[in-house]
């Protein structure tokens, strides 16, 4: 089994609604998963630019486009803990995780936490990349870190258990988030910095930080994260992360994150980079994941990791937080 732990998927479901399709996730995404061997994943709540600039407005899109794709929806199936997971999995549907990769549509109400939950959420993030309310992205002052909104958020989150995701938080904010939480830290697409030095990898204080949470951290497969070099932007180079990582703190810490995007367009892209990709060569979008299997075998990974890495150790950390 494998399961992607982070993914985009409802905003194009979201874009593709607006302009009157339906059924977007059967007609335009599970051919393409089940052919990668993707059974499950997180999918996340995305502010995308433009429309960053009135998130709250952002959030109610794509909330009500979220609701009636899953209404529609008969092959996947939202999940809110292992039991439905697992019927999900005897009944062949796909599943899906609900995330919030970011929390700036809430602004400072962070009671709406409990309104995402009972929406579904199980997973959340508090900053994109931008500075907001409760926290700072990597994008935001490096000197600022969570406010006390954001230590209540935080609180909040893991009272209700949720995950709660690292991923985009600059590093002041990260420590700040590791001083005030309890419970395992999941950093859900975030590779090595000793081996690209992009904003949103983690140095090895960070890995072994949330190694000592019993967190996980999942390898990413966006290209700037994999190597700077357009060149070393290979799949190849992607597995010496994962191995990295590995070694690092441990296989049992270590999962999928893939961050494909390669359905949307590049506006948002263009906050990391200019370049005109998003995917890294060999790995170009989720059907390519048995070839990273492949090479990350040849690499030294044994069956059993490759198993918990493709999708046991998800399961394993959905099953300590949430339940």
């Amino acid at each position: 089994m494998i399961f992607d732990g982070h993914s985009d998927i409802f905003t194009d479901v979201t874009i593709k609604r607006l302009l009157g399709e339906t059924q977007v996730i059967k007609n335009h995404h599970l051919t393409r998963l089940r052919k990668g061997g993707v059974e499950g994943g997180c999918f996340v709540i995305w502010i995308d630019p433009p429309y960053d600039k009135e998130p709250s407005k952002r959030l109610e899109q794509i909330l009500k486009a979220t609701k009636e794709e899953m209404a529609e929806c008969d092959e996947a199936v939202l999940v809110h803990n292992m039991a439905e997971i697992e019927a999900a999995k005897k009944a062949g549907k796909f599943f899906i995780l609900l995330g919030m990769e970011g929390l700036s549509g809430i602004g400072e109400d962070v009671e709406q936490i409990h309104m995402l939950y009972d929406f579904g959420a199980r997973h959340a993030m508090l900053t994109w990349n931008e500075q907001n309310p409760l926290a700072t992205g990597v994008q935001g002052d490096p000197c600022r870190g969570l406010t006390e909104l954001g230590k209540k958020a935080v609180r909040l989150l893991q009272h209700k258990k949720m995950i709660m995701d690292v991923s985009h938080l600059n590093e002041r904010s990260f420590w700040d988030v590791m001083d005030v939480s309890e419970g395992p830290i999941l950093a859900s697409h975030s590779n090595a910095k000793a081996l690209a030095a992009a904003a949103r990898n983690l140095t090895d204080e960070q890995l072994l930080e949330i190694r000592d949470t019993k967190g996980l951290v999942g390898l990413n497969s966006f290209n700037l994260f994999v190597s700077e070099d357009v060149n070393g932007q290979n799949v190849d180079n992607l597995v010496k992360h994962a191995s990295y990582i590995a070694d690092k703190i441990g296989v049992e810490h270590l999962g999928f994150g893939f961050d494909f995007f390669e359905f949307l367009s590049t506006d948002s892209m263009r906050s990391y980079s200019s370049q005109e990709t998003s995917f890294t060569v060999g790995l170009e979008d989720c059907s390519k994941v048995p070839e990273l299997l492949i090479k990350m075998k040849a690499a030294g990974f044994t069956e059993k990791e490759l198993e918990m890495v493709s999708g046991g150790n998800w399961l394993n950390l959905i099953h300590r937080v949430i339940g």
